[in-house]
């Protein structure tokens, strides 16, 4: 039997970290340095064309490799389970000696390395080609560089290797409603328990109702599939920078998809539509809403799993609620930097408001709503019509928070909003300064609804690009559906509509509609694709349903 030794996770690090600890290994041959990548469970080295990694000795609830027995099985189970999606890949387990020098060295087990048989190990490593970044799925996208038609043939190839996993009623178990629905429960749960301020407590609570909503629509779906045995031994991790794509190769080399997950079998086995959850969340999550639609229809066709394609929303908010608590974990460790922590707040909310978006009734997730138009327009009769449609439509479906800038200058200015603040265009309570100020506040309210999950509805003039795009980047950063309806009525209508009005928050006159008319400015080209101009001189009815056209139009706008 091989001698063995302990050894201290730091100073392995270190000791792989140079360019001699790999002087035995052929593939290594001719780098010129280790670069050193850490996750919570690996530490991995960059070296030339080779990647090594190790596992680091821990023992957690989900993973256990705190032994050296334990971290070789795994780096074996690794090295098995994905030469599966990426046949040369993966090119086996090293072994990691500790020399007579008191160095350490990487060798093969086979001894045709020159490696001493003598020499004690101290580790094993999973040894891997190394993949040109530039080749993940996400880059291509990034690029804008994609094939048509490879999407639905990443579709074909999973549906293929699903129908190929292993499958049995231990992996049945696994998809069984009363283990899918732990675990999308403790996603809320889990993030709760936290009590993090930066993680608003109504989005976790409306998330954790509509998860449950959803669970038991799908409950005799999901336990007629267990029961069937359509389960099986999936991926487990399938993100975008775990797919690669080399089309100048022959099938099947011109795909590559790895880093399952090898720790936990448990994260492995599902429903083959939760494995492909995965990759439609992330491309949903990054914007690619087309791709993922190709995605999904290529592989249920593929598949001819049409039963599954029901259960999608549900995997997929799971998914997306499993990301959304690691960046919670990982904000809360006060070991991360503050820029680090800032980032996984901004991710782990975009990915519930994704979670809750997939689990709402259409049209009525978490989404910003821009009505614009000059005085006399129609924006705040659109507005609550809007709100008041959108609520009834379907159960579940939540009433949209209106905010008017009327009402929340005049708040701003410590008046009611039937109070005159009536002055010259641009003077009194409509300065520059106070416009600015409004609209600031605007913005802020928006951004907090739209964190809790709320739908929200903006009724103001918006006359510029100037005051548009801070609430499209709020929209761009959330993740959140964005909608510019622009009203236009006519001038006499318009004007006609100002003089009937009483008692309301706005102050527009016949003075002031012409000089907003002067000042309003056309939407640029990078705000067109999210604009839509409404016909608003005709009845309220007709506006609601140009507007609701408009929409649904619009409907897949990330």
């Amino acid at each position: 039997m091989l001698a063995t030794v302990k050894l201290e996770l730091t100073d392995e690090i270190a000791a792989l970290g140079e360019l001699r600890a790999y002087a035995r290994v052929p593939s290594a041959a001719g780098a010129e340095r280790v670069e050193v990548i850490q996750t919570h469970i690996s530490v991995v080295f960059l070296v030339g064309d080779a990647v090594f990694k190790i596992k680091k000795p821990l023992c957690l609830p989900f993973v256990d490799y705190s032994t050296l027995d334990l971290r070789r099985h795994f780096c074996q189970v690794e090295v098995e389970l994905n030469r599966r999606l990426a046949s040369d890949v993966y090119r086996g387990v090293v072994e990691i000696r500790r020399g007579a020098d008191d160095r350490l060295y990487v060798c093969r087990g086979d001894r045709s390395d020159g490696g001493e048989g003598d020499d004690p190990i101290v580790d094993y490593a999973v040894e891997m080609r190394r993949l040109d970044e530039a080749s993940t799925l996400g880059a291509w996208l990034d690029r804008g560089e994609l094939t048509p038609g490879t999407m639905a043939a990443i579709g074909r190839r999973l549906a293929k290797f699903h129908r190929q996993s292993a499958r049995g009623p231990a992996i049945d178990a696994r998809a069984s409603f009363d283990a899918v629905a732990t675990n999308c429960r403790d996603n809320t749960t889990q993030t709760a328990d936290l009590h993090l301020d930066a993680i608003p407590e109504a989005l976790l609570a409306r998330l954790a109702t509509a998860t449950e909503r959803e669970l038991q629509r799908q409950a005799a779906t999901v336990t007629e599939r267990s029961e069937r045995g359509l389960a099986r031994d999936c991926h487990g991790d399938l993100r975008l920078d775990h797919v690669y794509l080399f089309p100048e190769r022959e099938a099947p080399l011109d795909l590559e998809i790895i880093d399952c997950v090898e720790f936990n079998d448990a994260f492995r086995y599902s429903d083959p539509v939760a494995d492909l959850a995965f990759l439609v969340m992330d491309l949903r999550y990054h914007g690619f809403l087309a791709e993922a639609d190709e995605l999904t229809s290529a592989y249920f066709d593929a598949a001819d799993d049409h039963e599954g394609a029901a259960l999608l929303p549900l995997y997929t908010a799971y998914r997306a609620s499993v990301r959304g608590k690691v960046e919670a974990f990982r904000m809360s460790e006060p070991e991360v930097p503050a820029a680090s922590r800032e980032e996984a707040r901004r991710a782990s909310i975009r990915h519930l408001l994704l979670a809750l978006r997939e689990l709402s009734p259409a049209g009525s997730g978490p989404s910003l709503v821009l009505i614009a138009g000059l005085p006399g327009s129609g924006k705040s009769t659109l507005a609550a019509a809007l709100a008041q449609a959108r609520s009834a439509t379907d159960e579940g479906a939540e009433r949209p928070l209106i905010i008017r800038s009327d009402v929340v200058r005049k708040r701003l200015a410590g008046l009611t909003p039937e109070t005159s603040g009536k002055a010259a265009f641009g003077e009194g309570i409509y300065t520059p300064a106070m416009t600015e100020r409004t609209y600031g506040a605007c913005l802020e309210m928006a951004r907090a609804a739209l964190c809790e999950g709320r739908p929200v509805i903006v009724d103001a003039n918006l006359r510029s690009d100037h005051l548009r795009t801070p609430f499209a980047a709020i929209a761009q950063e959330l993740g959140v559906p964005l909608a510019l309806l622009i009203c236009e009525a006519s001038e006499a209508e318009s004007l006609a509509r100002i003089s009937a009005r009483s008692g309301d928050a706005s102050d527009a006159d016949a003075s002031i509609y012409f000089a907003a008319r002067e000042a309003w400015q056309a939407p640029s080209a990078e705000l067109a694709t999210v604009t839509r101009t409404i016909d608003s001189s005709g009845s309220p009815e007709a506006t609601l349903a140009a507007a609701q056209a408009a929409l649904r139009g619009l409907s897949s706008s990330p």
